[in-house]
């Protein structure tokens, strides 16, 4: 792709994602003011736009992204959003800020509310854009999210193994980053194995997106604490108990963390067996792995895949 038409793509996204997110204050419709007033303290412009990129990207593939394409991205925010919040009712100061507001101003019960008023206005956008495999598409990302929150809690979180994090990340997130390309297939009328090859693109790009994101509360010592405190599954606990750590070591860990144990010290203990076994290069290693089969799902598409490209790089999630 040449420059200028690389900067005309790009400025195109960002017009899109403008457009992604005025759907989304349209579509929350006006019958039920009280989950609407709720729903806008909640559904603002997202600090990771890669999920929508996604959708986007795959479409410019084909055609200019219309009205249909913009309507899904803002399906695949609801979506987003509604699990988030049923996923942190029982754990509401590990919850995004925003959606720690809904808590705090109305209390779980308007959480659950409002989680299943999303769900449901996403299938009412779906059924009017009126395409059947979008709306197939959209429904197995919808029930994946829920098998992976079930698989979350299925075994102790602080003690999971990569393996473990993994299914759980793919079926509760990166799932819904490759429903996104897929559904841009599926609107262009483009070939199933086309739409199987955007999905796996899009698994991917989400498995590094959640690492890198993981990853970062590793600087941040709130949260850092928080997680531990909440036993929330987390990459960098997960590979460093069973990717670095020796058999006794992590027998001797995995105890300590089933007990009652005191958070500043863990958090001390941890950040130093995470700087002595260079976790933060482990996993963003671990990330590049998933960006190159992002990668090489793109050299298996019979046209320009530029538009995707940047998703590829690590710097962009």
């Amino acid at each position: 792709m040449k420059q200028a038409a690389y900067e005309q793509n790009l400025l195109d996204s960002e017009n899109n994602l403008e457009r992604i997110q005025n759907a989304v204050k349209k579509n929350l419709g006006v019958s039920l003011p009280f989950l609407v007033d709720i729903a806008h303290h909640i559904i603002t412009p997202h600090n990771n736009s890669t999920r929508s990129l996604l959708l986007l990207q795959s479409a410019s593939l084909f055609k200019k992204p219309d009205d249909d394409v913009i309507d899904i991205g803002s399906t695949l925010e609801f979506l987003h959003t509604a699990s988030a919040l049923h996923r942190h009712i029982k754990e509401p100061e590990n919850a995004r800020r925003h959606q720690q507001h809904v808590q705090k101003l109305w209390g779980s019960e308007a959480s659950v509310l409002l989680g299943d008023y999303l769900l449901s206005i996403s299938f009412q956008i779906l059924t009017r854009v009126g395409n059947l495999d979008v709306l197939e598409c959209v429904s197995l990302a919808t029930q994946n999210i829920s098998r992976g929150q079930v698989l979350e809690i299925s075994e102790p979180t602080l003690t999971a193994t990569p393996k473990h994090w993994q299914n759980v990340t793919r079926d509760k997130i990166a799932g819904l980053f490759g429903a996104g390309a897929k559904s841009a297939a599926y609107w262009a009328n483009a070939s199933q194995a086309t739409a199987s090859t955007l999905f796996a693109f899009g698994e991917y790009v989400g498995m590094a997106a959640q690492l890198k994101a993981e990853l970062d509360v590793i600087d941040d010592e709130k949260r850092f604490q928080r997680t531990l405190k909440n036993q929330e599954l987390w990459a960098p606990l997960c590979f460093l108990l069973h990717e670095c750590l020796t058999e006794s070591e992590l027998s001797e860990m995995s105890e300590k963390l089933q007990e009652d144990f005191d958070l500043e010290e863990m958090t001390r203990v941890l950040r130093v067996l995470f700087n002595k076994h260079n976790l933060q290069e482990k996993l963003e290693a671990e990330a590049m792995r998933e960006l190159e089969k992002a990668t090489e799902c793109l050299s298996k598409l019979e046209m320009d895949s530029a538009p995707l490209q940047p998703l590829t790089s690590y710097s962009m999630l």
